[in-house]
């Protein structure tokens, strides 16, 4: 619960809706089982589907002899085996900085990674088409070389010079300043680890192919595949159902999602795939994987001049979109929240024999802001001052902003002092200091550390956003996006937006999304953008829509259309000074028909032809017997006006310097969200984000072996953060409205993570400083908090 968000009481009539927490409509069927995911699909057009079971290379780096796919071909049940000989050619979604390792559908030559799929056995059943699968001979040769995992190895074998990138300035002026500080951050790579992993149903229907999938970008998946296929979009729809969880997981660029619908195809019958557990571990793309060096110079009074910073992005064996983000995302924060003049950012790209890299919560920034707020802590204790005085001294202050960074990124508003100050207050920053020293003293062996981090980022990522909205004759609105959901809330949010413009009770509004038939374009859930460019789009079709009922209503009341007021009591509208003459909303939808048929005015016959619930939107076509409505729609264009969330974290955690383990006691945050549309969602969305971010230090990584075989292969040894291991949460937001959106929208889906990583990662090295710690790499798992004390 945050103390500083308005809750009145969750009615569903009053205006604005904008701002009320109201209850997540979606979540009664995500909670009770009745939201139907892909695995749960039964629709007559899956109805008899066979299933593909993949087999996948044993190690890394080898020469690929053969493969024999005879007796698996003749087993019981078996429909098909393909392997890269059927399947030529590159995989649709490999990323053209890396032209010399994109990635093959199947592989031929060599194999990139343990696990990588190398062919497809298609069978009546799962157990089928996996009993099939271990009849697949592979004859694999070990390398002849070193299997590349290390970022040094892979710099000296496998340099990708198209992704060399440099930003900022050219020297950075650290000769200049009184104190130089250096440090070397390895973030390790972390699975997204969503509870439902990939999951597809293929099936061709009427020269049309129908994918449902566990996908973020529905529409970006769809153009992809009609790229591929060499098929005309309109012959292809993607659909999205409940999914569970992506956390930039399920962006579709993986082979599996592509060779699924070609098998439908190829064998004219429906086909699915349920990804394992174990296969997600091993295959799906991971998030992280990056060695940032930096060098920070200022003056003894606590001054921060100059900022040199150095990352290494580990791609992969086939390096794509992950490498990308450096220059993307990374770069544009790259001196953080803080006031600091010369800059310079340097990354490059390289090629590893691991699984592809691709977005996870946070990419591109979580990694590099945690390293920065090290480098802070760090800058303060050599020079004798508190990391918060430290802080407080070099932020970027309101009335600099807008601000242009040494890096080229525009920041919008923001009160970053304020946001530190009020973190600390909450947090009782005074008190635990004290508690601190009186633990030293004391000679405890459980000492207490403070952590604070100060955080922006990048959201969005430039690019826009569609939307529609429809008035039915029953007074109950529609509202299409192309965007999508996965647990985000988006289905109360958007009702809410729309219900401030139409003044109708939310309950009355229906929201549909991830489906690529209802909506002629979208992006998806990536970026944390969903609010900043759906949330817009939907604001200005609900504007038009009223307009043109305004236009409907002066024909029906014989007025001018400047007298005609749309009354906030959901009364409709009426005439300026003579409220008790008002027509409703079904009153103007029935009369734009009636107008329709005695006039030529595109106003009166603007019409759509089908109503998209008419039908069920996961299932079949729709019903082209609509009732009367009218819509609008709109496409929100950021053109390039990225938000920037920000806000401080403080982390309290306890250390056992006997054990090394380390307990999380408090995170206490105050996070700039912008305007707030629903109090319930913004904190949801940063509680899940501080989960993530307890995760990736305390234990989240995951390991290979020399060979190249992954040594993490399920939650037995990747441990995720348990309930146990994240406390209650202190959250408070801030809201600074951002200029760069009419309504002050900004992105909170990955705040949590981004200022959680480095409040927590501070407060471990800080409980231990006393012992002569400086440092300790991420994640601060026991045996390297232990080995760091007694180091």
């Amino acid at each position: 619960m945050s103390p500083d968000i308005s809750d009145p009481a969750p009615t569903t009539s009053a205006v604005p809706h904008i701002g009320r927490r109201l209850a997540r409509t979606e979540d009664p069927d995500l909670l009770t089982g009745r939201a139907a995911f892909t695995a749960d699909l039964r629709l007559p057009e899956l109805a008899d589907a066979a299933v593909v079971a993949f087999v996948r290379a044993p190690l890394a780096g080898g020469t690929i002899r053969s493969i024999d796919t005879t007796e698996a071909a003749d087993a019981d049940g078996v429909l098909a085996v393909v392997t890269g000989y059927d399947l030529p050619g590159d995989a649709p979604f490999a990323f053209p900085l890396a032209e010399q390792y994109r990635q093959p559908l199947f592989p031929t030559e060599t194999v990139g990674f343990a696990g990588q799929a190398v062919a497809a056995v298609v069978a009546e059943s799962a157990s089928l088409a996996a009993d099939a699968a271990e009849l697949v001979v592979l004859d694999i040769a070990p390398p002849t070389h070193d299997v590349v995992l290390e970022f040094d190895d892979a710099l000296a074998q496998h340099p990708i010079d198209a992704v060399d990138f440099t930003a900022g300035t050219d020297q950075p002026s650290l000769e200049e300043a009184e104190v130089v500080v250096e440090l070397t951050q390895i973030s390790p790579r972390q699975l997204p680890a969503p509870i439902e992993c990939r999951t597809l149903a293929a099936a061709s229907v009427h020269d049309r192919l129908l994918v449902w999938s566990a996908t973020q970008t529905p529409h970006a998946f769809r153009n992809k595949l009609a790229e591929w296929l060499q098929r005309d979009q309109n012959s292809i729809r993607v659909v999205a159902p409940a999914v569970g969880g992506g956390f930039g997981g399920k962006s579709s660029r993986t082979v599996e999602e592509y060779i699924v619908p070609w098998l439908a195809l190829r064998l004219g019958r429906p086909v699915r795939w349920d990804e394992t557990r174990s296969e997600n571990f091993a295959t799906a793309t991971q998030g992280r994987g990056e060695r940032i060096r930096m060098q920070l110079g200022g003056n003894a009074d606590g001054t921060i001049t100059a900022l040199d910073a150095e990352l290494v992005k580990d791609g992969g064996a086939y390096p794509m979109v992950g490498i990308y983000l450096a220059e993307a995302y990374t770069s544009k924060v790259a001196n953080g929240c803080y006031d600091i003049d010369s800059v310079r950012f340097r990354s490059t790209g390289v090629a590893t024999h691991r699984p592809p890299t691709s977005a996870y919560r946070g990419a591109g920034r979580s990694s590099y802001i945690t390293a920065l707020e090290r480098m802070v802590d760090t800058f303060a204790h050599r020079i004798g001052l508190d990391p918060a005085e430290v802080r407080a001294r070099n932020l970027i202050r309101p009335e600099q902003l807008p601000y242009t960074t040494p890096t080229g990124a525009v920041y919008d508003e923001a009160d970053y002092p304020g946001d530190l100050q009020r973190a600390l207050e909450h947090a009782d920053y005074q008190a635990l200091r004290a508690e601190q020293a009186q633990r030293i003293t004391d000679g405890a062996t459980t000492v207490l550390g403070v952590g604070i981090a100060c955080y922006n980022h990048m959201t969005t990522g430039g690019g826009g956003e569609e939307a529609s909205v429809t008035m039915r004759a029953d007074g109950s609105a529609l509202v299409i996006t192309g965007t999508t959901s996965q647990g985000h809330g988006h289905t109360i949010a958007w009702a809410q937006i729309a219900a401030d413009v139409l003044h109708i009770p939310v309950d009355q509004i229906t929201v549909v999304e991830g489906d690529t038939d209802l909506i002629e374009t979208g992006v998806g859930a990536i970026g944390s953008r969903s609010l900043q460019t759906a949330g817009m789009a939907i604001h200005r079709a609900s504007n038009a829509l009223v307009d043109q009922a305004r236009a409907v209503a002066a024909e029906l009341l014989e007025a001018s259309v400047d007298d005609v007021v749309h009354a906030n009591d959901g009364t409709g509208f009426h005439v300026v000074g003579t409220p008790a003459k008002a027509v409703s909303w079904p009153e103007v939808v029935r009369g734009r028909s009636a107008l329709a048929a005695n006039t030529d005015d595109p106003v009166a016959t603007n019409r759509v032809a089908a109503d998209p619930v008419a039908a069920d939107p996961v299932a079949g076509s729709f019903d082209d017997t609509a009732p009367d409505q009218m819509t609008c729609g709109d496409f929100y264009d950021t053109e390039g006006r990225n938000t920037f969330p920000s806000g401080t974290h403080v982390a309290v955690v306890e250390v056992d310097t006997e054990t090394g383990l380390v307990t999380v006691r408090r995170i206490v945050t105050v996070d700039d969200a912008g305007t707030i549309v629903n109090p319930a969602i913004v904190e949801g969305q940063l509680h899940g984000g501080i989960a993530s971010a307890v995760g990736h230090v305390l234990g989240e990584v995951i390991v290979h072996d020399q060979d190249g075989n992954q040594l993490t292969s399920s939650f037995m040894d990747y441990p995720l953060p348990t309930s146990d291991q994240v406390p209650s949460m202190e959250v408070h937001v801030s809201q600074v409205a951002s200029s760069f959106n009419t309504l002050g929208f900004k992105g909170v889906g990955e705040s949590g993570t981004i200022g959680a990583t480095g409040a927590l990662q501070n407060a471990v090295v800080d409980a231990v400083r006393h012992l002569g710690v400086e440092h300790i790499d991420l994640p601060c798992t026991p045996d390297r908090v232990w080995a760091a004390i007694h180091r």
